[in-house]
């Protein structure tokens, strides 16, 4: 959010949570930004490969997953990490480093609240992880 003049940690000292820091903030990420962000897919998926904010709902095909689930499920997921059919990189649940268990990648280093964000670069068979 530092790249809106946002800072939220500040913003909280000053606001609290809840309504006056929501509307603040809203008021100042541009709407243009807001509507690309709200036409991105959910998930996006490979053969191998499977993107998503918290992960899948086991044993549902993909196309078949429910947003609710693609965007807030945790302890179903965590439990099938290793019945996966494919690899699934995710966040929603930071995490000092990110974590492979099974064939769940969470990447979630809560940059939010650390400053701290991390992606991957997957080429091929290897993948490597990034950090800001």
């Amino acid at each position: 959010m530092f790249s809106f003049g946002i800072d939220a940690e500040r913003l909280t000292e000053l606001y609290g949570t809840g309504g006056k820091l929501d509307d603040y903030i809203r008021a100042n990420i541009p709407r243009e930004h807001v509507e690309f962000l709200r036409t991105l897919p959910v998930m996006a998926y490979s053969e191998r490969f499977v993107f998503v904010h918290a992960g899948v709902r086991p044993g549902v095909p993909l196309l078949e997953q429910e947003d609710d689930d693609l965007l807030y499920i945790r302890e179903e997921f965590f439990e099938a990490s290793r019945r996966l059919d494919r690899w699934v990189v995710h966040g929603h649940t930071p995490i000092g480093f990110p974590r492979l268990d099974g064939r769940r990648l969470d990447i979630d280093t809560g940059a939010f609240r650390t400053g701290r964000l991390t992606a991957v670069r997957i080429a091929g068979k290897s993948g490597r992880l990034l950090f800001s």
